[in-house]
């Protein structure tokens, strides 16, 4: 018997993942550093960076729709060669206000990348296989977090244009690496834009307001109604809201913890976050093997433990057992991001999927960003107090509406078009 092909497709998505997320957590490290270096200011610095996420919060509905309804794999590519082309200028930028205008467009390039990335797993990964799939891309987006900042730590020393540079380079790989993608499936008719007697009747304008329409009323419209139909999908975009205010919280606990804890020892928040990064690298691997539970168990479960390991940190006064708590925590927030993509990728048809990420980020962007500055508003009630609020942020709504992840039997997918089969792949050989 022959032996299945090789999903070439999926390999090349992830591998531009890769490439594409290890170059941007460079360039985390790289952005701060520069402003703090040329202009002295943590506020200018935050600011700066709050500017590359404002595209994606303003606009990800209109860029949901431009993915849905186009190429998602122009839409990829295009975001990342934009990237290669602005991340360069920047420490060749002589002002402030250029650094952050430079900022905005690389924003604007992340902004387009995401969703068409998000959108480009239902070609990828064939109907049936969502959870191992899932677990390559997660693991192709997490490990990045573990090498970026090691690899930017060396490069910091050579100049920040080599930092840059390459950043710029792995950018132009994501987008090369994307070659050869299958098309993805076409819209389907009654999808395809705004009809034509209403845009013969009102001429452009009218036109224009039914696109507007369309991208920020009805998509929202439709989005909200197949997401409150289907109770386990619910359940999972409201607990990812609160996950992100609980990990924004986390972005000020840690670096207070290494400090008040650790303070003899030397580099230990960056110890703490390669912990991180190693867990979840290691629970994208291992999160296929959980495809034998019920997911929504899984789900509900891995929240649940993640919480408790963020409560356990402040009790823990030795670098090992706090590494190894947050190496546990990694793992189990992979694995549950590993759940969330394939149960969402299997219950949301593939003309709904970038629209919804593309409401989603910006969404969860807005919780992190509310939880990092209810951290800096709690941080005089103690440490216990603010891992409290992570764990309960974290694990609370999981179990709080664990009957809608638990009850109930998986519905079909809901899909137009055929999502690429392995066969259908297998020309790539």
């Amino acid at each position: 018997m022959r032996e299945s092909p090789r999903n070439w497709p999926l390999l090349r998505l992830a591998l531009s993942l890769f490439a594409l997320r290890l170059g941007a957590t460079m360039t985390a490290v790289g952005l701060p550093l520069l402003v703090l270096k040329e202009y002295g200011s943590g506020v200018q610095a935050a600011l700066t960076l709050a500017l590359e996420l404002l595209p994606n919060v303003l606009f990800g509905a209109v860029v949901g729709d431009l993915v849905d309804r186009g190429d998602p794999r122009r839409y990829a590519m295009g975001g990342a060669l934009g990237g290669a082309l602005v991340i360069p200028l920047l420490p060749a930028a002589d002002a402030l206000w250029q650094i952050q205008l430079l900022a905005v467009a690389s924003g604007v390039a992340y902004a387009f990348g995401v969703p068409a990335r998000m959108s480009l797993r239902t070609v990828a990964v064939p109907a049936g296989a969502e959870l191992r799939g899932n677990a390559l891309l997660v693991s192709a987006q997490r490990l990045p977090n573990l090498i970026g900042p090691a690899v930017a730590g060396l490069l910091v020393p050579f100049g920040m244009s080599l930092l840059f540079f390459t950043d710029a380079a792995f950018a132009l790989l994501a987008a090369l690496l994307l070659i050869g993608m299958p098309a993805p499936p076409p819209v389907a008719a009654d999808d395809a834009g705004p009809t034509a007697p209403a845009a013969a009747g009102g001429g452009r304008r009218s036109a224009l307001a039914l696109t507007l329409r369309r991208m920020f009323v009805d998509n929202v419209r439709e989005l909200t109604r197949l997401v409150t139909k289907d109770r386990f999908l619910a359940v999972m975009t409201l607990t990812s809201f609160t996950y992100m205010f609980g990990f924004g919280i986390s972005k000020l606990f840690l670096p207070l913890y290494a400090l008040n804890h650790y303070d003899s020892v030397p580099g230990m928040f960056g110890y703490l976050a390669a912990g991180i990064g190693l867990g979840a690298s290691l629970g994208g691997f291992l999160a296929a093997a959980f495809g034998r539970f019920r997911q929504g168990a899984v789900y509900m479960t891995v929240n649940v433990v993640e919480g408790v390991c963020w409560l356990m940190l402040p009790l823990l006064d030795h670098p090992a057992p706090a590494i190894a708590v947050l190496v546990l925590a990694g793992a189990f927030e992979a694995v549950g991001t590993v759940v969330f993509y394939a149960e969402v990728q299997s219950r949301l048809a593939a003309r709904m999927t970038g629209r919804y990420f593309a409401l989603l980020i910006p969404l969860c962007d807005a919780f992190l960003v509310l939880g990092v500055w209810a951290s800096g508003a709690l941080t005089g009630f103690g440490e216990l107090s603010l891992a409290a609020l992570i764990a309960v942020a974290m694990a609370g709504p999981a179990l709080m509406l664990a009957p809608g992840l638990l009850g109930g039997r998986r519905p079909p997918p809901e899909r137009k078009t055929p999502v690429a089969a392995p066969a259908a792949v297998s020309a790539e050989e």
